[in-house]
């Protein structure tokens, strides 16, 4: 019986140094965004697919805006791979784009063949898709609400979430519009807009890289001549991080006929 009783207590102190362990290592919201963001500064290329859902209500009539851009990113020197995807009003359109050695490849919807272009103005138009694989300004809004996430262990990950309301959000739009590629927006562009709800799921590895992140925005215009409600719904995820060797270029697209030196002229193409 005693040897019994004593094997019982070593399985026991056993236990009480792994759990006590565990609590001496657990990792807090806060320290979870700032080693996140620290490890996205080495993050140097990887696989992406982001999407953007906005579900508009203006008066009585409804628009649903869909647009999903997936690929490959290499930040340095900039190179990319990218399909967008993006359906309004029962329409889909599609683009499909390369860039690499400062020349973009592009074919669109309805478009049989390849064009290119050497326009520098064009290729440093989409470097603003480098922030698809790490935004400063989401991060650095992150760090200030850090104290109101919570965290919790899913599946080998750390899953930070975080749910509010009001201005403080517009910081976080305008750094969601920055790294979606587009053109540079500031704060001034959402003065008249209510936050109603944001929620906020971040999920990095145990490394403290990140996998997914989406955020979800109810918003409402204000002083509007017609009220107007928006649900936003923002997802990007990663893979292959720091694994992506290369991009090539397919032939066809190679060998494309050179469209124009003006910036101009591409762009009417993309938009045929």
């Amino acid at each position: 019986m005693k040897s019994i009783k004593k094997y019982l207590l070593i399985i026991a102190a056993a236990l009480l140094t792994i759990t006590l362990s565990a609590c001496g290592t657990k990792v807090t919201a806060e320290e979870a965004i700032n080693k996140t963001n620290e490890a996205s500064k080495n993050l140097k290329n990887t696989e992406f697919v982001s999407s953007n859902i906005s579900e508009i209500v203006v008066g009585d009539q409804t628009q649903k805006i869909e647009n999903k851009v997936s690929g490959s990113l290499i930040l340095d020197p900039f190179t990319m791979h990218a399909t967008t995807e993006i359906k309004a009003q029962d329409k889909t359109q599609t683009l499909e784009m390369y860039i690499k050695d400062n020349v973009a490849y592009a074919k669109a919807t309805g478009q049989d063949t390849w064009v290119k272009s050497s326009n520098n103005n064009i290729t440093a138009q989409f470097e603003n898709l480098k922030k698809l694989a790490n935004s400063e300004q989401v991060m650095e809004f992150y760090k200030k609400i850090a104290k109101d996430f919570k965290i919790a262990e899913e599946k080998g990950n750390y899953v930070l979430t975080y749910s509010g309301n009001g201005d403080q959000f517009k910081e976080l739009m305008v750094a969601i519009a920055n790294s979606s590629g587009g053109q540079a927006v500031n704060a001034n562009a959402f003065n008249n807009v209510d936050f109603k709800n944001v929620t906020i799921k971040f999920v990095v590895s145990k490394d403290f890289i990140p996998i997914s992140n989406e955020t979800i925005m109810e918003i409402a215009t204000k002083n509007a001549a017609k009220p107007t409600t928006m649900k936003i719904t923002q997802n990007t995820s990663y893979s292959k991080v720091n694994k992506v060797d290369s991009i090539n270029i397919p032939e066809e697209a190679k060998n494309a006929k050179e469209i124009g030196s003006s910036e101009k002229e591409f762009v009417k193409y993309l938009n045929k």
